[in-house]
């Protein structure tokens, strides 16, 4: 903590004055940048940071189908927004995914994941995950929808782009978890490698 804590310091010295602290988000979606503009209030050395968003490709399927994919997604792009928005500091991607469960009831679990990228590494945090409605899942999987308009598809909500209100995850808790409390999750968990950088060096 305190070696985060000064190396922020530092990156404060060097990028202050009329140059602040810039993170870039890589996505215009405003759950996601509300959601980072929450979470960095919760870090004192970084509050005053302003934050960007950049839309940004994620190099992966529109809805991706595994861990893999949906990591890479994340990583691309963090990287792409902290390419396109110098001078940055961090670049922060997130991409939700299905990820392949055995042993549950439909074989699958919709996670979200967050990369946040320092210009040198990958630092990644995950939500905790749920199983998609089977009638929702069989539109992604055969279909080949994308979340937001299988849900549309499956008369679960009327929003054309849920992802960019509640989230289905907002409907599935009957509002006890919105999306962007949700998005906080793996962000919240990505800054743990950040803050705790010394544990984490190679």
């Amino acid at each position: 903590m305190k070696i985060f804590l000064i190396l922020l310091s530092v990156l404060f010295k060097l990028y202050g004055g009329e140059k602040e602290m810039i993170i870039a988000v890589g996505s215009t979606n405003t759950v996601k940048v509300q959601a980072v503009e929450e979470i960095i209030k919760e870090y004192p050395a970084l509050e005053a940071a302003k934050i960007v968003s950049t839309s940004t490709v994620s190099g992966v399927s529109e809805q991706p189908l595994s861990l893999e994919e949906t990591i890479l997604g994340a990583k691309n792009r963090a990287q792409n927004a902290f390419d396109l928005s110098q001078p940055c500091q961090y670049g922060i991607g997130i991409e939700g995914g299905l990820c392949a469960s055995p042993g549950t009831r439909t074989g699958f679990i919709m996670i979200n994941i967050c990369s946040i990228f320092d210009g040198t590494c990958h630092h990644i945090g995950f939500t905790s995950g749920y199983e998609v409605p089977p009638q929702i899942l069989e539109h992604i999987l055969n279909q080949k929808m994308d979340l937001s308009q299988a849900c549309l598809h499956s008369g679960i909500t009327s929003k054309a782009k849920v992802g960019a209100s509640e989230g289905l995850i907002g409907i599935l808790t009957l509002g006890r978890i919105d999306r962007k409390q949700y998005m906080k999750e793996c962000i919240r968990m990505a800054f743990v490698q950040v803050e705790n950088s010394s544990w984490y060096s190679p």
